[in-house]
């Protein structure tokens, strides 16, 4: 089981459509449900029935007595108007995907949930975001390169390529698509809230760790780390080891271009990190990050 094959396991869109109309009406039935968002002969309504199972399987939606529902950890989107739900969907489909629960057979190739995305997403981030190539053919010579182990490789086909292009552009993880860009600034943003809880300010340390948390897939996270384990040292981009990835230090000088944080060096500070620019650039370090959003 994976959702990098859309074919067999349903689009972002499809999940999007079943979120919105549970939103809006209510639980139902799955065939009314089905009826509503992939009516016959307009659309053909397998993809859409394959994306309602897989969601359910990994937890975001329920079946109970006879009706699909939001499941009850993310049921709070229903007390929200509609256009406030849906600004919401895609925060709660990445937290779903990224769940512990359904990565735990993370190296395992049919029964790991969402692990495929999330193998495929840590792997991409931990690329020289500048020089990665567009191609499905040149992102698998590249990942056959890097990781020696065929049976860790995620992208070997081009059904997989083009899931992953979806899935990481919704879950915030990139933008475009021929290139994809390599960007989690979305996926950054709409965690701030979270982490900072509150407090205006953390030290940089303090950040990055619950950064990780939040988006395991991004740097010092679980699933980066176990990604990168595999990655021969000698095509690991090469920096400091408090020097932030190509594609994080992308999405916090961005977010700084928003005023939606601020980077400060603090003289009493033990700990820091210093972002990497293209061709592996140092760029500027910092100890403390300032919110500047809304809480």
């Amino acid at each position: 089981m994976a959702i990098l094959n859309m074919e067999s396991d349903g689009m972002p869109g499809q999940v999007l459509i079943a979120l919105k109309a549970l939103v809006a009406r209510g639980p139902m039935t799955k065939e009314r449900l089905i009826s509503i968002c992939a009516p016959e002969p307009a659309v053909d309504p397998k993809r859409f029935r394959y994306a309602v199972t897989r969601w359910t399987q990994l937890g975001l939606f329920v079946e109970t007595e006879g009706k699909i529902r939001i499941a009850s950890g993310y049921s709070w989107l229903s007390n929200l108007d509609l256009h406030q739900a849906i600004r919401q969907m895609p925060s709660v489909v990445r937290e779903v995907a990224l769940n512990e629960t359904n990565n735990k057979n993370f190296w395992d190739a049919e029964s790991n949930l969402s692990a495929d995305f999330s193998r495929a997403a840590a792997w991409i981030l931990a690329q020289d975001i500048y020089r990665l190539p567009s191609s499905a053919e040149q992102i698998q010579v590249l990942e056959s390169i890097q990781i020696g182990n065929e049976s860790r490789r995620v992208l070997q086909n081009d059904t997989r390529w083009n899931g992953f292009k979806h899935w990481s552009v919704f879950m915030g993880f990139a933008s475009g698509d021929s290139p994809l860009i390599v960007d989690p600034t979305v996926a950054v943003r709409d965690s701030l809230s979270g982490i900072f809880k509150g407090s205006r300010t953390l030290t940089a340390a303090d950040f990055i760790e619950a950064l990780a948390t939040v988006l395991p897939v991004l740097d010092f996270g679980s699933y980066r780390q176990l990604v990168e384990s595999e990655i021969k040292s000698s095509e690991l981009a090469s920096r400091a080891a408090d020097a932030l990835s190509m594609s994080l230090s992308r999405a916090l000088k961005r977010l700084e271009i928003d005023d939606q944080v601020g980077f400060e060096i603090r003289a009493d500070a033990k700990q820091g990190y210093s972002f990497t620019g293209f061709a592996g650039r140092p760029w500027e370090r910092f100890t403390h990050v300032a919110y500047h959003g809304e809480e």
